[in-house]
This record gives C-alpha cells, structure tokens and sequence, in this order.
C-alpha cells in the first residue's frame, strides 16, 4: 500500500508541476492513451524499450503508437483498446525501472499531440536520389572496402570516423589543400560507379577526392554547405549500411527533411550543391516520413508528413566523391559563395550575411560541444543582474549558448533563445541534468536574432550576451538591438554585452605574447580581407576573424587537436560608447555603462 501512495504522490507531483502549463489533461477514467510521466526523448527512452515491456506482458497486445517529442522528460503511448492500456498499466506503473534507480510514473490522458509535421516543399532544385544505385552484394564488398578499426585514432572526429583519399578534406575550411595530395587514390573498385551514372544520364569524369564518413547510431554532421571555389559543380554521396533522414535547410529558412535509403546515390548540382546546407541530426532514431498526395488549385501534389512513428539507426557508410578546382567560383549563387565580391553601391548585407553564415553560424555548429565544456558560470554583473529579476517576470535569454545563465528560479518564466542547433542541445543537457531542471519554468528554443519570431513586447527582462558582436555590418547590429527593444514591454530592461577592443583592463592578454611583435596573418573572406587575431594580444583592428582550436573530448580529457585546421569566428570589437551609440538610435534609455573582463555592458530600459 505504501509504495501505492508513492506512486499516485509522484504522479501528482508531475502533473501539478509540469502538464498543466502544457495542456495535456490527466485523468482518472481509464482510456486507451498513456502518458509517461518522467521519460521521453530527452532522457532517452526510445521505441525499442518499448517494444521490450510489451512483449513482457502476460498477454500479447499490438505495439502502442509511441510519441516521444524532441527535447521533453515524458512521453506518449496510444493503445488500440482500454483493455491493452489497462494492462501496460498495471503492469508497470510504478513498478518498470527505466534506469537504475528510476521507475516508471503513468497516467490516463484524454488527448495526445498530433506531433505528424507536413512539409510542403519540395526537394532542392539540383538534388537527385537515385535509389538502389548498387546491388547488395555490391554494398557489401564496399563496407568491407572501407569499414576499418575503430580505435585508429587518426581517424577519429568527435562524431564519425572519417578517411580521404586524393587530397584531405580540411574540415576547418571545408576546402583541400591541392599541393598536399595523398598516397592513397581513390580505390579502383569504384570505377563502377561511374559507368552507372553514365546509364543514368549522368556523364561525369572521374573524381579525384574522396571522404568516407562511418557514422555510428547516434552520430551525425552539422549543417554545411561545401566550399565553392575548391569543388566542381557536381558531389556525389553513395549511402552504405543505413536509411537515414538527412536535413536540408535553406538560408531562407526553408527545411526539408529528405530519406536516404541505403545503396541510394545522391547527387548534388546546381542550386542543391551551391545555395543548401544539409547535415544529419545527432540520434539513434529517424523519424518516419510518408509521401502523401494532396488537392490543391493548381491540382495533385505530394507533401512529406514527419511521423512520430521512428525507425532504428544502424551503422552507416558515406562515400562523398568531389572534383576538385582552382581559381575563384562563377557560380550565379551569391548567398553562400566563398568568391563573393562586395558591392561598392550597396550596404553589402548579402556579403553581411554570408561571412557570418561561413564564419559564426557554421563554426559554432562545429565546435559546439566542446565551446560548451569552456563556459561554465556567468560573468558576476550578469548574475548581478539577474538577481534583480522581480517575481513574475518573463525573462528572454537571446543567443543563450549553453544555456549557463539559465537561473534556478521557479517564479519567473525563461525562455533561452538559440540559433545553433548543436549549442541548444547543449542548452537542452543543461536543463535536463541540471538537477533543478524539474522544478524551472524554463525552456530553450531555436531562435535567429535579426528575424526572432516572437510577439512584441512578450518580455519584462531580457539579456543578450556576447551575441551583437559577431554581426559582421552596423545595419545588422542595429538591426538585433532593434529586435531586442521590440520584444521589450514598456519599462522592462535588458542588459547587452560585446566584446572590447581594449583588453588591457582584462585578464585575457598574454603578457609573453603582448610584449612580442608578430606578423599579421590575412584571410579574405568574400573579397574582403580580414586580419587574423593572435589569441591572447591586445586586438588591433574592429574587424577580425578570432581562431578557435577544436580539441576532441574522450573521458574527459582533452586529446591532441583534431583535425588540425583552426576555425576561424568574426568578431566586430567595440570601441568604448559604441554599443551606447546604437542603442540611443531605439527607444531605449541607457542605465548604465560598464566593463567587465573585456566586455562593454549596457543596461537599457524601454
């Protein structure tokens, strides 16, 4: 009876704390729709655990429909009858551990979400699939070609394993360096593949460099586009071992996500190869999508619905065939062209946009989990200042990384706004393992500064932290600020932060490298060159690309740089009044001024 008791306590606990601000109705009378109280996707319950307790049952019953949405602590189950329910139920309510110290909380729920997404788009322009372009006989003697050990270390990234053939594909710059070549060619067994494609139409030389990714179940690749200028206009994909959903996005914001099947070749050219990105989702699960036909004005047409039905990752095998190029890009897709040149009679936001898709967006997805590891606490005037947050209040956190300002409050709501899909899963683990994360009135979602997509005046507070300076144009800087008043109620405050010019106040110079003279590297970004800061020195320009380090993590312990390429983030410096200029070009009073290790700081009221 005791442990009873303790059953129904939890429960309530999770529906008084949780459901209700999320509509979900719990309920006493017995139905055919379960709720999961304490496991879903962002503690890692999937299907296959499911599936287990079901066949544990007495009685053999047909597996529920399983609703697990992204990033939430619960779960949905929807059984074909009352009967089947009730029995999954008294089963093991209280009773199935999950974990080690964990059992299962459940309860009847009237409703569950329609969590089926329809896509509307259709595929890139350029893009081809061609299914069951090898045999599976075929297949398997290129898994074997290409499967090789594990624990080879020089070939180990921090989500797949990764080889090249012809010249290394540079993941700091997704380029090559051509007068490195490798020994090792591009093995003669796939010398098939381009008679194959010539059968389809597909007249292509052969190539000359080739990358072959082994992704584990649970691994995947940030979003990216191929530099331009390196590679010719076609790329090949040849998929081994798994289906996997791949996402295709837009700089427009349009998403598409595509299936590709295993044996299936993917070709990309033209607009598919030049003006997407397409990366693969970090999971062990991929969602089902369907094709279904719909009526329209103009006639049939065919959607993709995302369904909450998953399907299992395996082991899977890419083959990225490139050709390689020398001089600038001529290419007519100008948003994400690395040979950009700047237009002298414009405000040059296209240009703008570019450099920090290239230069901010792409490295933060790169090397999101071990920025991460290196920002742990808030600096002490941002917690200064939170701790001013009146009860009640609706707080904003705009470009919230890891979510590490996240407060541990329950009596205000915050909503932690990211760009980066790798850092707002970071921000995610923060909330999840954070050991208060129940108790918040907290959440995180993907937000882009310059189009947030909230309502005005929604916040009495907000901060935006080491966020401005990283857009690349004054327009674009004004442009955010202006996002930030519009979200601001009357009277409500936020506190903005940017990097110095001046470090002498900051911990952050070297004094060795300060007192040493160095010779200044450029880069040349979109026809622009810009300096490359020396880490640690005083900066001497307001214009500079910063380098970033990538390390591999592995047990906690920082291993050798891998791969050897730096990344390189933009960064506007400010000078001192700067960020206090632009803000009095809104209506916003600024407060207070101030520096902090190498920060300027504003306090603005609305």
């Amino acid at each position: 009876m005791d442990d009873e008791k303790k059953t129904r306590r939890k429960i309530k606990r999770f529906t008084t704390r949780l459901f209700s601000s999320k509509g979900i109705l719990c309920t006493d009378v017995r139905g055919p729709n379960i709720i999961i109280c304490n496991a879903g996707q962002a503690t890692g319950l999937d299907k296959k655990y499911i599936l287990e307790l079901v066949l544990g049952l007495p009685n053999s019953i047909e597996m529920p429909k399983f609703i697990a949405e992204k990033g939430e602590t619960y779960s949905f189950l929807v059984f074909n009858s009352t009967e089947n329910s009730s029995l999954f139920y008294d089963t093991y309510n209280g009773k199935s551990k999950f974990s080690e110290d964990t059992a299962f909380y459940m309860c009847f729920v009237e409703t569950v979400p329609n969590t089926d997404v329809i896509c509307y788009h259709p595929n890139p322009k350029g893009l081809q699939i061609i299914e069951d372009f090898i045999t599976p006989e075929e297949e398997l003697q290129l898994i074997k070609l290409f499967d090789w050990d594990e624990n080879d270390n020089r070939s180990n990234l921090k989500n797949r394993l990764v080889k090249h053939y012809g010249y290394e594909f540079r993941y700091g710059t997704n380029d090559v360096d051509l007068h490195s070549p490798l020994l090792e060619m591009i093995p003669k067994e796939c010398n098939m593949l381009w008679m194959r494609l010539k059968q389809h139409g597909l007249d292509v030389r052969e190539p000359d460099q080739l990358t072959v990714n082994k992704y584990t179940p649970g691994h995947g690749i940030p979003n990216h586009v191929d530099n331009h200028s390196p590679f010719g206009d076609t790329i090949l994909s040849l998929s081994l071992g798994s289906t996997i959903v791949m996402d295709w996005k837009h700089h427009s914001n349009i998403q598409i996500p595509i299936i590709v099947k295993a044996r299936s070749m993917l070709v990309m050219q033209g607009e598919a190869r030049y003006d997407w990105q397409h990366g693969i989702q970090s999971r062990t699960w991929d969602p089902v999508i369907e094709n279904r036909p719909i009526v329209t004005e103009d006639g049939e047409k065919i959607i993709k619905v995302i369904t909450s039905e998953t399907i299992e990752r395996q082991t899977r095998i890419s083959l990225t065939f490139r050709w390689t190029r020398t001089g600038p890009c001529e290419c007519e897709y100008k948003t994400m062209c690395d040979s950009v040149e700047p237009s002298s009679d414009n405000v040059q936001d296209d240009v703008a946009s570019n450099l920090e898709e290239l230069h901010v967006h792409q490295v933060y997805e790169k090397i999101a989990g071990h920025f991460s590891t290196t920002r742990h606490k808030p600096w002490p005037r941002v917690v200064d200042f939170m701790r001013g947050v009146p009860a009640g209040s609706v707080l904003l956190d705009l470009g919230c990384g890891n979510g590490k300002n996240i407060l541990t409050r329950n009596d205000i709501l915050q909503i932690a706004g990211e760009r980066s899909d790798g850092l707002l899963r970071e921000c995610r683990e923060r909330l999840r393992d954070g050991g208060a994360g129940s108790e918040l009135l907290a959440d995180c979602v993907r937000l882009d500064l310059l189009h947030a997509g909230l309502i005005d005046a929604c916040a009495d507070v907000i901060i935006c932290i080491a966020v401005i300076h990283h857009f690349s144009s004054v327009a674009r800087r004004l442009q955010a600020i202006a996002t930030i008043c519009r979200l601001l109620r009357p009277g409500g405050k936020a506190l903005i932060t940017v990097w110095a010019k001046d470090q002498t106040k900051s911990n952050y110079l070297s004094k060795t490298k300060a007192q040493t003279t160095l010779e200044e590297q450029h880069v040349t970004v979109n026809g622009i060159s810009f300096p490359v800061h020396e880490n640690r020195t005083q900066f001497q320009h307001n214009d500079v690309l910063v380098p970033w380090k990538l390390r591999q993590l592995k047990d906690n312990k920082t291993l050798e740089n891998i791969p050897k390429d730096t990344l390189l983030r933009f960064y506007h410096v400010f000078e001192e009044g700067e960020l206090d200029e632009l803000c009095r070009q809104l209506p916003l009073k600024v407060e207070q001024t101030f520096y902090e290790e190498g920060n300027w700081c504003v306090v603005v009221k609305k």
